[in-house]
């Protein structure tokens, strides 16, 4: 056995120092990749910040220089020569050998008249042509240009994002950037427009100079309207479109794309620019890149987690070896102990943390050996408190009968013992109701109240006919010397004695809850019943006197104590006597276990919590007497 448990305290201990190293190493190795992930992306999102506004600038910087050509041309003398004799000639000319020096960034020029006339247009020519060639068929087509009432409203270029087919008839398909600058005479009248034409592929070839030979970082330009957008030559705008239709982020900050069938990305995007067409960049590069060097650290840790807990392990070994010893002396006592050898103990020879595990160990058993004794005594009680609540039920009228009456009654302790009582005696010639309440609910109060019934039945038994003074006076005697000369307690009840005299006649005294009888529907008459506390003084109370009250045929009788009358609601609110009246009021021919079932119901219901005992007798005189 101990053998047994030497080998398995030895496997745990090792497999548990192994555990808990590889949950460090793991949790190190996360926490490294985790810093190592965090440089890797500042480092992305700084580049391709970085990036994003080169090729931002980049593209606001050709805009602007060739805005700048486009206003030059439209001060040459050429243009106005054109506009001022009729003749395209000179306009025609001066644009086709200036348009070549764009190099190709702007595709098409034309002179304008003031209504939109083309006076003379150009387009570049391929290659290395030193000139433009002229469109002598487009003369004379009128174009409607967006940028045309904003030059001739003052402007000195503007810039506009519209189909190229409105300027150049035959076109291809697609939208361009045309520039628009005012001409003017020497009187500062507007005369015409002169325009140029900046093409989509003008603008790619653009990017794929600024980005270079960087294939892996994307750049995406597109104005504020989503009408022209470009990226590096050989990207189309269709493979643009699963990541323009993204959601757009922040400017500035660190994205990641989800575009519609391709892989995810990390981007930048840049403000749009204030001038229109107001460019805006977006910077990305795959995702897969972007963390391509994370992978050769995740292998590099691997082996090195592999290694260290290797390493762990042979060191564990040894270490559990040593330490598993002066633990079998633990466990064999604690094998004791679970088959309750509580005697059992722990010779204190060891130091350190073994002591003072030996040391807990023998404190804990102390300490189970006492809390067995206290379970042991409680158990007792708990049997003795059983036994009382047994002889209180026991004492009770179980099925309380009367000649000429319906009875039902309950009580309902608050705890396992009770200090409410109530009684039915029966004799040959009439009967007795007995209601009461001690102070307080529980044991003590349980003894007083059946001090009180066994004093009042002994009263009652030697006379039947005396009077309910009398039965008071008795029980008030035996409470007196018992509880408060004997046992040194200050307990005392209310306790209210009623005789029926024949007919529906009764005749009570003691004081106790308000009597309540149910006349007929909605008619409910209270009756108090006054008079003194019981027990609190020698001999006869003062001020005991006797009252009485009838019970017609058909009639309800309802004497309950204050656990009915006082249970508080959730707000502290009490059921109260009027409460209690009107659900008596609808009582009236109800039987006497119906109506107590039904006051019970409305308490309980209407009661957060149960706070005192609750008791409640109901007599129905029935219609014939008998």
């Amino acid at each position: 056995m101990a053998q047994r448990t030497r080998t398995s305290l030895r496997l745990r201990l090792l497999v548990a120092t192994v555990a808990l190293l590889a949950l460090a190493l793991a949790a190190a190795a996360m926490a490294f990749e985790r810093v190592a992930r965090s440089v890797v992306v500042d480092a992305v999102h700084s580049h391709l910040a970085a990036r994003a506004k080169e090729v931002h600038e980049a593209v606001v910087r050709f805009q602007g220089e060739r805005a700048l050509t486009v206003r030059n041309w439209a001060e040459a003398e050429a243009m106005q020569m054109s506009l001022d004799t009729g003749d395209p000639k000179f306009a025609e000319d001066y644009l086709r050998r200036t348009i070549q020096d764009q190099g190709g960034a702007i595709g098409a020029a034309a002179l304008l008249a003031p209504d939109g006339e083309i006076r003379a247009a150009v387009r570049a020519a391929p290659g290395a042509a030193p000139r433009g060639i002229g469109l002598g068929e487009m003369r004379g087509i009128v174009v409607d240009l967006p940028g045309l009432a904003h030059a001739g409203q003052g402007a000195a270029v503007t810039a506009d994002v519209v189909p190229l087919a409105r300027l150049l008839r035959g076109a291809p398909e697609g939208n361009a950037l045309v520039l628009t600058a005012p001409v003017r005479d020497f009187a500062g009248d507007l005369c015409g427009y002169v325009v140029g034409a900046v093409t989509r592929d003008a603008l790619a070839r653009l990017l794929g100079e600024v980005s270079g030979r960087d294939g892996d970082y994307r750049p995406v330009v597109a104005d504020a309207a989503g009408a022209l957008t470009f990226s590096t030559p050989g990207i189309d705008a269709a493979a643009l479109a699963p990541v323009l239709a993204v959601p757009a982020g922040t400017p500035g900050t660190l994205e990641r794309l989800e575009p519609a069938g391709g892989d995810p990305a990390l981007a930048v995007r840049t403000q749009a620019a204030t001038a229109a067409p107001r460019w805006a960049t977006l910077m990305l590069v795959p995702e897969r890149v972007a963390y391509g060097k994370l992978t050769w650290l995740r292998v590099v840790l691997g082996l090195l987690y592999a290694g260290v807990l290797l390493a762990a392990a042979g060191a564990g070994v040894a270490a559990v070896r040593q330490a598993s010893r002066p633990l079998v002396d633990v466990s064999a006592s604690m094998a004791r102990v679970s088959r309750g050898d509580l005697t059992a103990r722990v010779h204190a020879e060891y130091r350190d943390e073994l002591g003072d595990l030996v040391r807990s160990f023998n404190v804990m058993v102390e300490e189970v050996a006492r809390s067995r004794d206290e379970l042991q005594r409680t158990e007792a009680l708990r049997r003795e408190v059983q036994i009382a609540h047994q002889i209180q039920t026991a004492i009770l009228p179980v099925s309380p009968a009367v000649p000429g009456y319906e009875v039902a009654a309950r009580m309902k302790p608050a705890d396992d013992v009770g200090g409410d009582l109530y009684d039915i005696l029966a004799f040959e010639d009439g009967f007795w109701v007995l209601v009461g309440d001690v102070s307080g609910h529980g044991i003590n109060s349980g003894l007083v109240m059946m001090m009180a019934q066994a004093a009042a039945y002994g009263a009652i038994a030697e006379d039947p006919r005396c009077s309910p003074r009398h039965v008071i006076a008795a029980v008030n005697r035996v409470v007196h010397e018992n509880v408060r000369r004997r046992m040194g307690r200050d307990d005392y009840l209310t306790l209210m004695a009623a005789r029926h005299l024949g007919d529906g006649r009764f005749v009570a005294a003691g004081a106790h809850q308000p009597i309540f009888v149910v006349r007929g529907p909605g008619a409910v008459e209270v009756v108090d019943s006054p008079g003194p506390w019981v027990g609190l003084t020698a001999g006869v109370p003062p001020g005991v006197t006797e009252y009485e009250f009838q019970v017609g045929p058909g009639e309800l009788l309802c004497l309950v104590t204050d656990g009915m009358l006082e249970a508080p609601a959730a707000g502290g609110e009490l059921f109260g006597e009027d409460r209690l009246a009107q659900v008596l009021g609808d009582l009236h021919g109800a039987s006497a276990p119906q109506a107590l079932g039904t006051v019970f119901s409305a308490v309980e219901a209407f009661a957060a919590s149960q706070e005192d005992d609750m008791t409640t007798v109901v007599l129905r005189r029935k219609n014939d007497d008998r």
